[in-house]
């Protein structure tokens, strides 16, 4: 679990952090001390820490948080930094929380992350109170979601045979290409319990989602 400076709720993390069982909890510069405050674990903190100040740096320190602070001046976010940690650790599968916010290029940055997911053979998935994100590719997927609008943006140039059963507006193998005309694929909604994404080839960002 990587927990970023992001949108986050309490309620929605420990939620969250049911179904993830007993993870190995990352937090991310003003993450981390979102997680202490809150009285959660957190077994690593990560970052350059510009966020929080030293006085936060040191109330980590002070709850015994091991830390792994970095300069300001560096070549990858502090979420990414998260990320190459979890990795190098053997994590197998990785929930990024509080990982989009009011910082558009930022939250932008930790979507791409889901590809180096998919790169190094992990599992990874964006949650947030108000989102899930997931990154697929070619494939068959049942989706059961809690959200009630599901959106399909297209992550490479063209995203080919793809296919919505299960959904109010079904789909049978449209491509789908950067650029106008995605909005068909937007704030669609399950007609029952589950349905099925199928991609012929391309990645899409599959986006659940409820409003704030």
């Amino acid at each position: 679990m990587v927990v970023s400076g992001g949108l986050k709720a309490p309620d929605d993390y420990a939620k969250v952090l049911e179904t993830a069982g007993d993870p190995f909890v990352i937090g991310v510069d003003e993450g981390a001390l979102w997680l202490l405050e809150h009285g959660f674990s957190i077994d690593l903190a990560v970052g350059d820490f510009d966020t929080i100040g030293e006085a936060g740096l040191t109330r980590l320190k002070a709850n015994g948080v091991p830390t792994d602070a970095f300069p300001a001046a560096k070549d990858a976010t502090d979420t990414e930094l998260a990320y190459f940690a979890a990795r190098d650790r053997g994590a197998q599968a990785i929930i990024f929380y509080g990982a989009l916010g009011l910082r558009f290029d930022h939250s932008l940055s930790n979507v791409h992350i889901l590809y180096s997911c998919i790169q190094d053979g992990i599992d990874g998935c964006i949650m947030g109170p108000h989102h899930r994100l997931r990154l697929l590719g070619p494939g068959l997927y049942p989706l059961a979601s809690a959200f009630p609008y599901i959106s399909l943006i297209p992550f490479s140039p063209v995203v080919t045979g793809v296919t919505l059963s299960g959904f109010r507006y079904p789909l049978d193998r449209e491509t789908i290409r950067w650029g106008a005309g995605t909005g068909r694929t937007l704030s669609n909604e399950l007609t029952g319990e589950a349905g099925q994404i199928y991609i012929e080839d391309g990645w899409l960002i599959v986006i659940e989602s409820r409003d704030g």
